[in-house]
């Protein structure tokens, strides 16, 4: 396995894909605090390099689809996985190196995503207002986040041969679950009451009328357990900074890598290798 570890990580380094996800995150990383300056100047409200340091989250997600698909996509292409085979070693090896490459290369997206928006974000905007701990934390959930979604495609890549196909649903994969986040944090947002208005023996006058899509407390227990649980609510909730269970989060990536490894490994032994 160390063998193919390192001729996985020789390839990756010269892989322009890789090369063009680090420099999106880079730009992105100085793109954002840049615009952030520049609305707060406009503004003339004051913003910190809070707000945005972890849109990474939501940004390593479609990166890592594209490029996961694509490197994993490339072998299937060019016969490699099936050589592997062939001369001897074992499907748990090829799909664990496979696994353990894209995942390094998504961590290594959101850390030098991280180091241009402190590298132009602390000139301009300041240091961090939350607390070091609470932003080593979240730091420490949007890289679990991107082995999670690495877990996810490797998963998809390594289970369909065509490289184009598998592509198409990986990026579509990350959009929905990006989305779905997007739809629980907007559930769990309802405000209880609506402002609206209502006939009254004075006539018509504003009133706060109940909310029908105001979740109650059952509700909002398993809306919240699946916000926590699917990376595209992960993402959501790093990217606004506003985390109810930042500690579980963490943990909910690792059981999503465990799952989805696991049964990806038990599907790909079984798969015909063309």
């Amino acid at each position: 396995m160390s063998r193919l570890l390192s001729a996985s990580f020789l390839r990756l380094r010269k892989d322009k894909l890789f090369w063009i996800g680090m420099l999106f995150m880079v730009a992105a990383g100085i793109f954002i605090p840049v615009m952030r300056y520049m609305d707060m100047q406009r503004s003339q409200y004051t913003v910190t390099i809070d707000n945005g340091f972890f849109v990474g989250s939501i940004l390593i997600g479609i990166v890592s689809a594209a490029f996961c698909s694509l490197f994993i996509g490339t072998e299937y292409n060019d016969g490699t996985i099936r050589n592997k085979v062939v001369v001897g070693h074992t499907r748990v090896s090829i799909y664990m190196v496979n696994f353990i490459t894209v995942a390094v290369a998504s961590v290594v997206m959101c850390v030098v995503y991280f180091i241009a928006y402190l590298c132009v974000g602390i000139p301009l905007l300041g240091f961090f207002e939350m607390e070091i701990k609470t932003a080593l934390l979240l730091a420490l959930a949007v890289f679990m986040l991107a082995i999670a979604f690495s877990s996810i495609f490797t998963l998809i890549s390594m289970l369909n041969q065509n490289k184009a196909i598998t592509a198409v649903i990986c990026i579509l994969m990350a959009f929905s679950l990006l989305f779905i986040g997007a739809q629980l944090n907007k559930s769990l947002n309802e405000p209880e009451t609506n402002t609206g208005m209502a006939m009254t023996e004075n006539g018509m006058e504003t009133q706060e009328l109940p909310n029908p899509k105001y979740l109650d407390e059952d509700a909002r227990k398993v809306v919240q357990f699946f916000y926590d649980l699917l990376p595209g609510g992960q993402a959501i909730q790093c990217t606004s900074g506003e985390v109810v269970n930042l500690t579980l989060l963490p943990v909910y990536s690792l059981l999503i890598i465990v799952l989805t490894s696991g049964v990806g490994l038990c599907l790909f032994k079984r798969k015909e290798l063309k």
